[in-house]
């Protein structure tokens, strides 16, 4: 039998039942080449043969000239190495999706279909040239990668989440519910930890507004964090839970756990969804009943989505028990107004009244994160705090907002006067805010920083 180069079979290939595309190699980032479908083929058939020879993947090289030669190819040493690099890749711990995984800039991966990824940068999404070699090879890897995440999806079982380690949340949707799919989607947590410091340093917002929150948080006020996907709301918790005493206990409850403490006294909690039979649920609220019963003194709360949500986390810090979470809006108004939506959901007979008045007694700050459309930064743009109920509506005292003055990051001091002043006063790094400039600025060093990037981009 002739031999014929393998550039030579595209056409062929291409036209064959293993509808074999064309595919992107992740020799470098940024050059992505198309492997032909010849390649793609022969890739496939050496995988396959690494697959049953376990430990024979340092023989790469060896079976890809094995493999080729009875399938009557002839490759050039840049083919070769073009199979190569694809099973480097496949070695890694996400394989192709390794090198987004590990740029700075990208903070999820968004997968519909083995020949379609995209990223978000800055919210932005941007289409990548990376590919898989086929839908085979893709599903195989969503379901080696919810393996490592602790979790598994199927047919009766859709919709997957999981951590794979401490910083990638994974989200997978199977094909049975997609028009391609399946669909994939991974979340990067860029901070391993995650402290008030290192969110001063990247002009998160200034210190004097830092130390505000900090303050809060360790004289016992119940703060939600406000923002849309993909706005750093995680990471804020993060960072100001930190301040929460170390003699405190504390109880985090989340669905996918994403919030790790560098704190004595933490222990951990996760929902649980109803297995294929229906059975096995564990749910927030039954989730935040046992922590009443751990002695537990705070609590922080993953996200509040649901009515059920809701009423557990409004209930438990209502009754004593200061808390941190996170809940999905525009703004810090449109945020109460959610949180009473829920609430009259879960409490079908009681009044606007009633509701606002639960909202106000659990909730003392709202802290509203969002993207700079005009600095592309993640910024926290609005701190309000809650004191009450006045005509059927909570009052609110706006503390901070966030502005860009010519071109530059400001925050403005709305009110001086804190409705917990005695309490955040009296506490060991008190905050005093009649002492705060009347317009807050980042660091010079910081300002130039972001210019310059600016310039870059």
């Amino acid at each position: 039998m002739k031999k014929l180069a393998a550039s030579e079979f595209t056409t062929l290939l291409g036209k064959s039942d293993n509808k074999l595309l064309p595919l992107t190699s992740g020799v470098a980032a940024g050059e992505a080449r198309p492997l032909s479908p010849a390649l793609a083929f022969i890739l496939q058939e050496v995988q396959r043969e690494i697959s049953q020879q376990s430990g024979e993947r340092d023989k790469a090289e060896q079976l890809i000239a094995q493999v080729s030669e009875r399938l009557g190819f002839q490759l050039s040493a840049y083919e070769r190495d073009e199979i190569l690099a694809f099973l480097e890749s496949d070695e890694k711990p996400f394989g192709v999706l390794q090198s987004l995984v590990d740029d700075p800039s990208v903070s999820d991966i968004i997968v519909t279909d083995y020949s379609k990824i995209s990223v978000q940068q800055g919210r932005r999404n941007v289409a990548t040239s990376l590919r898989f070699p086929n839908t085979e090879v893709y599903e195989a890897f969503v379901e080696r990668l919810l393996q490592r995440a602790g979790s598994t999806y199927s047919t009766k079982k859709p919709i997957a989440d999981g951590m794979v380690g401490s910083f990638a949340r994974v989200h997978a949707v199977h094909r049975s519910l997609c028009e391609t799919g399946p669909y994939l989607t991974i979340r990067l947590n860029r901070f391993a930890s995650v402290g008030i410091e290192d969110l001063i340093r990247v002009g998160f917002a200034p210190r004097e507004v830092f130390e505000y929150l900090r303050a809060i948080v360790r004289s016992g006020q119940t703060v939600v964090v406000v923002g849309e996907v993909g706005t750093g709301k995680t990471t804020l918790v993060r960072a100001i839970a930190a301040s929460i005493p170390q003699h405190d206990s504390i109880l985090v409850i989340e669905d996918t756990p994403e919030i790790r403490l560098e704190h004595p006294h933490v222990r951990y909690m996760t929902t649980r969804e109803a297995n294929t039979d229906g059975a096995g649920r564990v749910s927030p609220s039954e989730c935040i009943r046992a922590g009443m019963r751990m002695a537990m003194n705070r609590i922080i709360f993953g996200e509040i989505r649901d009515a059920e949500a809701a009423e557990a986390f409004i209930d438990v810090c209502a009754s004593g028990h200061p808390g941190v979470s996170t809940v999905h809006a525009r703004s810090s108004a449109e945020a109460l107004g959610r949180l009473e939506l829920f609430l009259g959901r879960a409490q079908r007979a009681v009044g606007r009244d009633v509701l606002s008045e639960q909202v106000a007694t659990a909730i003392q700050v709202l802290v509203y994160v969002d993207l700079c459309r005009a600095t592309g930064c993640r910024r926290i743009m609005e701190v309000r705090e809650v004191s009450g109920v006045s005509d059927d509506a909570v009052r609110q005292r706006q503390i901070f907002e966030y502005q860009v003055r010519e071109g530059m990051p400001t925050w403005k001091v709305l009110s001086k006067v804190s409705a917990f002043r005695d309490d955040i006063e009296s506490i060991d790094d008190a905050c005093t805010l009649s002492g705060y400039p009347s317009l807050l600025e980042l660091t010079p060093e910081l300002l130039m920083r972001e210019l310059g990037k600016r310039r870059v981009a």
